[in-house]
């Protein structure tokens, strides 16, 4: 049993460490500048290890987008480092909204690298893909104000409002908190 546990920490710290050489390479060269050579260097990570996980660098992004929207769109609220809404319904939409920002303000700092260099759209298209079944639950569950619009429509802006939003923070360097930006959707949404 010991060696499983020993072979996942080796897989989570490869991963890990590929990941942060990913995320220093995208803040100083472009995302199609950069080579699997660059990740391979900063990394320490042989070539064959590499593609034991990843079969290309746009695999590496979309596994890093994945982690990161398991980690913010998770339907558990629990106690965390940077907060707690652990007593709060998952039908609480206000409070969502505020926890999803909080996990997004976690990721910050790869969320920041990715969205400032030219990989920015397959994030955003990776983020709708993910974000849809929330939109439509705030749509379907009367959340926002009705609007004369289908819902096609609305569900559409709503995800649309949360992606500008969620641009202007990285652009503002996360200034504004989770619960301020809650405000300003729910205010875009209404």
């Amino acid at each position: 049993m010991k060696r499983v546990i020993s072979i996942d920490k080796r897989v989570i710290n490869t991963k890990r460490d590929i990941y942060r050489a990913f995320e220093n390479n995208l803040r100083y060269k472009k995302y199609y500048d950069i080579t699997i050579q660059d990740i391979l260097d900063d990394s320490k990570v042989s070539r064959s290890t590499f593609y034991s996980h990843y079969k290309t660098k746009d695999d590496l992004l979309k596994s890093i987008c994945d982690e990161i929207f398991k980690h913010v769109f998770s339907h558990t609220i629990e106690e965390e480092l940077s907060h707690d809404f652990s007593k709060s319904s998952i039908f609480d939409y206000k409070h969502l909204i505020t926890h999803i920002f909080y996990h997004i303000h976690d990721e910050h700092s790869i969320i920041e690298a990715i969205l400032l260099n030219d990989c920015k759209d397959m994030f955003f298209t990776l983020l709708k893909d993910e974000i849809n079944e929330f939109c439509v639950a705030l749509v379907n569950n009367h959340f926002l104000k009705e609007k004369n619009v289908p819902d096609e429509l609305r569900i559409s802006h709503v995800s649309n409002t949360f992606i500008m939003i969620l641009e202007y923070w990285v652009k503002n360097s996360f200034v504004e908190t989770p619960e301020l930006l809650t405000e300003y959707f729910i205010s875009l949404n209404n």
